[in-house]
């Protein structure tokens, strides 16, 4: 352990300890006050990481009902229980299926061929087909998928500095492109399905998939050329020629014809495309149980789409479980009184739509850069949100739909797990990212306050 994480340990047990000192402060329950403190010891623990994710989220399930922050161990375990949670582990098959077949790739390749005359169009072309992929499969794995074919792509720059170079722009604008992506859709990550959840929750209501993707894709659309342009226009990729560019596309390795298994998955995907869609307007289907089902599909052996050994190792377990552990805190937070609490002193905001919206989206980007765990802020500012949004006279669905594009935007510092996959690989620095990050967030601001005003006009949201 280094010092961060030995400094983490010591600041998580300080609070746990000093919390059952803290008096009752007005309106503010005694459990509430060590929910709160339990939250910010869960934090701190999964910024300065001294364990596994997972690891952190079994010790404060098994600390909640101990120090008293839920009344039973089951009451703990809420979160575990929540339909999101399926959903997440059936996501990871989805991206196994994706990720094994070579769709991704000929994807990249057929936009290689047709826009890939520079180093600046080829980079277009692997931000837009991770944008593409991320719509429908989880971030992480899509990041890993594209990082590995911009790694290999730089394996051709023969003069250092024009290797690190290129690499600390490619190393930044795939996850960036990935992160955009993950908004076009509902199913594009569990952030959006954290942000749905809090909505349905605490108003009843809900976002339909085609009004979802009406707020997400231009969003995406729009903000993908603006972000591409920012980051080579600041990192400056070293121009390789259009022969090297050729001989990458061919060393890609994909079968000329497409394959009966992609087919095979191309038509599952196809038929849950069309039944998310339909549950637009056919209030019976579920697009989790949609998820789960395709994921199941997908499986079946003589299809051979997916192997379930496959599918089972490729779950991310601390995925799941932070995002368990983040629903349950949040269960707790509306049981203990916090969120009433914070309702209580947020102040009343009669203002435009648009300038309703500005501030929501820049107050998640800044909060991001203190609490850089975006499913457990999109849970803690949940409420505030909705409330924020029901002072104003608009609906809560806007807000929700502010918070979930914002939280899947979370790459202004290298922390949140998709950016940390590229980071890893030593191209870029914090300052890097933060230098080309800050325009593309402060570009999305003014796009989501005018978009989203429009479109909740068209569905009657504002």
């Amino acid at each position: 352990m280094d010092t961060k994480q030995h400094v983490g340990i010591v600041l998580a047990a300080l609070i746990l300890i000093i919390m059952n000192f803290i008096p009752e402060i007005a309106g503010l329950s005694p459990a509430g006050v060590r929910t709160i403190c339990m939250l910010l010891a869960f934090l701190v623990m999964l910024i300065t990481a001294p364990f596994r994710i997972l690891h952190i989220c079994f010790f404060f399930l098994g600390l909640m009902p101990v120090l008293g922050v839920a009344p039973t161990f089951g009451a703990a375990l809420s979160g575990i229980s929540n339909p999101v949670i399926l959903f997440v582990i059936a996501s990871f098959g989805i991206s196994s299926a994706f990720t094994t077949l070579p769709l991704s790739r000929r994807i990249l390749v057929a936009l290689l061929r047709k826009f890939g005359k520079n180093v600046k169009l080829m980079l277009l072309a692997i931000m837009a087909s991770a944008l593409i992929i991320s719509a429908f499969v989880s971030s992480v794995p899509t990041c890993a998928v594209f990082m590995g074919i911009a790694l290999s792509f730089l394996e051709l720059y023969e003069n250092p500095d024009d290797k690190k170079r290129s690499g600390r722009t490619f190393m930044i604008a795939v996850p960036v492109a990935t992160m955009i992506g993950a908004f076009m859709t509902p199913i594009g990550g569990t952030i959006n399905l954290l942000a749905l959840n809090e909505l349905y929750v605490h108003t009843g209501a809900t976002i339909p998939f085609v009004q979802w993707m009406a707020a997400g894709i231009p969003i995406s659309i729009v903000t993908l050329p603006v972000a591409w342009w920012l980051i080579v226009k600041i990192h400056k990729p070293a121009e390789i020629s259009q022969e090297m560019v050729a001989k990458f596309i061919n060393n890609l390795d994909i079968p000329e014809k497409i394959t009966r298994p992609e087919v095979t998955a191309l038509v599952i995907t196809g038929l849950m495309m069309t039944l998310w869609i339909a549950s637009s307007w056919v209030s019976g289907i579920n697009i989790m149980v949609v998820a789960v089902l395709g994921a199941c599909v997908l499986c079946i052996p003589q299809l051979k789409t997916l192997k379930f050994d496959t599918f089972v190792s490729g779950i991310g377990w601390d995925s799941v479980f932070l995002i368990a552990t983040v629903i349950s805190l949040g269960n707790l937070m509306v049981s203990n009184g916090v969120s009433g609490f914070i309702v209580s002193i947020l102040p009343v905001m009669n203002v435009p739509t648009p300038l309703l919206i500005a501030f929501g989206a820049a107050l998640f980007f800044a909060l991001l850069l203190i609490i850089p765990v975006a499913p457990s802020l999109v849970v803690i500012m949940g409420v505030p949100l909705i409330s924020l949004a029901i002072g104003a006279g608009v609906s809560p669905a806007i807000m929700m739909l502010t918070a979930a594009i914002a939280g899947n935007a979370c790459f202004l510092l290298p922390l949140d797990t998709v950016p940390l996959l590229t980071y890893g690989k030593g191209f870029y620095s914090i300052k890097d990212m933060f230098i080309s990050s800050l325009p593309i967030q402060l570009f999305m601001i003014i796009g989501m306050s005018l978009w989203l005003t429009f479109i909740g006009r068209v569905f009657g949201m504002v």
